[in-house]
């Protein structure tokens, strides 16, 4: 019986010798949920990451979080409590007693947290040399601590200074970035890796460092940035902005005290937020921006006081531009709804103030128990901007912290 040709290309393939692909039925495969260390935040067994420009607040923020967990307390809008891990942080830009003075002001517990150092290596002669971590060649040696010490949570600060190659190219990226998430996945711990955002980005998928490797590897990734809604610049913003999971309903929002002691900041009065990524990573507004968009917010929150207003109508009306006027509308919650013929086609749109929403009041915002800080039980002396803890542990009334 003459072979059907599909048959014959099959019979082939598989008696000619070299490399083949496996596979498995779908139905062979056992589905598992994800196991969340901080839900929405930060993924078990997976690569994690936070982009935000220097400066911004991202080692302090790490620090919150780092006491968070080893003070076994729970962190902004999760589930539970949980009980006190153990923490690895490798920082490629900051010496270690500077990531010790960060920790004690955030009120970490110590014991639970290993600073890693450099690599002990062999020269071409056999001496032992120390060198920086690198990815992907060092990969296994962080695997062997991880497991050795027992760590759930890695932090990698700087991550991009330990890709070997270039760091835009998608390929050196992903290679080295697949290494690390698999490493995560066989230990079972999260692995947090710290990166800058390339300038101008303001697409928080690409807000890691310019190749889209940065973002399609990790699990879930977080950008920080300035509130664009504060025009003082002390309030920063941290939401996450990819994930292969459900996207927390809101991000968090935090003010930077200073500690007098360690001469390092601390988190304070942490808030839900409901700035989006793409402002976030959009960087910082000029003052005149500032100005526009404040007075954007106000003649809209005129217009559309009374009642539902043709879009249209408002737009001529305010007097501003498309970008200034989107983003004024973001700020208010503003409800856009289509007007349809009878056809169903759209035929305009509608804005309208939230519900319960009156011209002179702000969208309400999520609140949170409160949890613990390094200066909350007023143990050290610091000096903060409004909101924040003063010397003698009282608030500023002007703003109370939510968590």
């Amino acid at each position: 019986m003459t072979p059907r040709v599909g048959e014959a290309i099959v019979d082939r393939v598989l008696e000619e010798p070299g490399t083949r692909l496996t596979y498995r039925q779908a139905a062979e495969i056992t589905p598992t949920k994800p196991e969340w260390l901080w839900r929405g935040w930060l993924l078990l067994r997976a690569l994690n990451l936070l982009a935000g420009r220097q400066g911004s607040g991202k080692t302090t923020w790490v620090s919150y979080v780092v006491s968070c967990l080893t003070n076994g307390q729970p962190l902004p809008d999760a589930d539970t409590a949980v009980d006190p891990i153990r923490v690895g942080i490798l920082s490629l830009e900051e010496p270690p007693d500077r990531i010790a003075a960060r920790l004690h002001a955030a009120g970490a517990d110590l014991d639970c947290v290993l600073v890693i150092g450099d690599v002990e290596d062999r020269d071409d002669d056999g001496r032992v040399v120390r060198r920086r971590w690198q990815l992907p060649k060092d990969i296994a040696a962080l695997g062997r601590l991880i497991v050795e010490q027992s760590l759930r949570l890695v932090i990698v600060d700087g991550l991009g200074y330990s890709i070997t190659g270039d760091s835009h190219n998608y390929a050196v990226v992903g290679s080295a970035l697949s290494a690390l998430a698999g490493e995560a996945d066989r230990t079972g711990a999260a692995i947090l890796g710290l990166v800058h955002p390339p300038k101008g980005s303001s697409d928080p998928v690409t807000a890691a460092i310019g190749s889209t490797a940065w973002t399609a590897i990790p699990r879930v990734s977080i950008v920080l940035g300035n509130d664009p809604n504060d025009e003082t610049g002390a309030r920063r913003v941290v939401r996450v902005a990819k994930s292969n999971y459900r996207l927390p309903d809101a991000g968090l929002s935090f003010t930077i005290g200073e500690d007098a002691t360690w001469e390092c900041g601390f988190v304070a009065n942490v808030r839900a937020s409901h700035v989006s990524a793409e402002d976030v990573t959009a960087g910082p507004e000029t003052g005149e921006q500032r100005g526009e968009r404040a007075e954007a917010r106000s003649i809209l929150r005129e217009l559309l006081a009374d009642g539902p207003m043709d879009a249209k109508d408002a737009e001529r009306a305010s007097g501003f531009s498309e970008r200034t006027l989107r983003r004024a509308r973001k700020d208010l919650g503003v409800v856009a709804e289509p007007r349809r013929n009878l056809a169903g086609q759209v035929v305009g749109w509608t804005w309208k103030l939230p519900d319960g929403q009156t011209a002179n009041t702000r969208r309400p915002m999520t609140d949170w128990p409160s949890g613990p800080s390094g200066h909350t039980q007023g143990k050290q002396s610091v000096s903060a901007p409004d909101g924040q803890r003063t010397e003698s542990g009282r608030l500023d009334d002007r703003e109370a912290p939510i968590w």
